[in-house]
């Protein structure tokens, strides 16, 4: 049972809680129940609804759900879920109640759906023609330093090779720098609308201590809230322009992270959510990445290494087309390429 494409966009547009529970419940013959302030939604009721199959573990507190088209993992209490083989994180942590797991209604509409059932992004006459790429900081914004590199020199390097990748696909790039400059971000954001651009790729290292792995930004939907804030239910919650991308968001941030995995087999630190500025103000679909930290030693040696950031740029690329031709591709093939293996 799929959602027709028509209640899909009706049911993506309300943002009340109470007329979302009572739109969703109606359109996806799915029960939801209010505990607290939110709507939640059985994790075996959405495995039943996406044919993933039963719960393979039979452990009160932990559920996963696989077949040949879509797998979940999901736990109580963690805002982690596993989403056919990549780590997404949560507006809400999974509720365990009532002898079940739960997940909140707000996620199944602006994270599961998008992922599961791709093909509903799919509108007629879309084409993914110029893609905007984001080098971060440069000039006198030299970013994070690691012992050897800086991160504005960094991203401007691969950003050169995910353009070189890009190009050879047919598809046209725009740079916001193509030099050590700086570029404020206002600059990106309107350079993004001055070209029409269907895309916007900003690209970052990170830094933290000796963490080591691969994150991937995107928008959060209205009503919730940035990955890092640890409250569920804080942080400025009121939606932006760039909401009405958010599930094009979430599945250009899931097809980008998982190519970059399957590239690099670094560590998956998951498609999170912050409303950073080039992604509130992004005129069209639009994602940051993270692409390891600089402040680890060891991954720092690792991104330093040419043939490194010549995968990591090429699993960058992949993504990019990899949602390309989900949203051009005919009926009957969308989503073939993110089947489980």
């Amino acid at each position: 049972m799929r959602l027709s494409g028509r209640l899909f966009s009706r049911i993506l547009a309300v943002f009340s809680w109470v007329l979302v529970g009572a739109a969703f419940a109606q359109s996806t013959n799915l029960k939801a129940y209010r505990y607290g302030n939110a709507y939640y939604v059985s994790a075996r009721d959405v495995a039943k609804y996406y044919g993933l199959g039963p719960d393979a573990l039979d452990v009160a507190s932990r559920s996963e759900y696989k077949t040949s088209f879509g797998q979940l993992q999901l736990e109580a209490d963690s805002r982690e879920i596993l989403v056919n083989g990549v780590n997404h994180w949560l507006s809400a942590p999974i509720l365990a109640t009532r002898d079940r797991l739960w997940i909140g209604e707000l996620d199944i509409l602006k994270t599961l759906a998008p992922v599961l059932h791709p093909e509903q992004l799919r509108k007629r006459g879309v084409s993914i023609r110029t893609v905007v790429l984001d080098p971060g900081h440069g000039g006198a914004d030299r970013g994070t330093r690691g012992r050897s590199s800086f991160e504005k020199v960094m991203t401007l390097d691969l950003a050169n090779r995910v353009q070189r990748n890009l190009l050879a696909a047919g598809v046209r790039v725009v740079m916001t720098r193509t030099s050590d400059t700086t570029v404020p971000l206002e600059d990106r954001v309107a350079l993004t609308k001055a070209k029409g651009a269907d895309l916007f790729v900003s690209m970052h290292f990170n830094s933290g201590g000796t963490a080591e792995g691969i994150e991937t930004y995107c928008l959060p939907p209205a009503g919730a809230s940035s990955t890092a804030d640890p409250r569920a239910d804080g942080g400025d919650r009121d939606a932006v322009p760039s909401n009405r991308f958010d599930e094009q968001n979430v599945w250009l941030a899931h097809c980008t992270q998982r190519a970059v995995l399957t590239a690099t087999r670094a560590v998956d630190r998951g498609v999170r959510r912050a409303r950073f500025y080039v992604l509130r103000y992004a005129t069209c679909p639009s994602i940051l990445i993270e692409g390891g930290f600089l402040s680890s030693p060891t991954e720092e040696r690792r991104i330093l290494q040419t043939d490194y950031r010549e995968m990591l740029a090429k699993g960058i690329a992949d993504g990019i087309l990899t949602y390309k031709k989900t949203l051009e591709t005919t009926p009957g093939l969308v989503g073939a390429s993110d089947r489980i293996k």
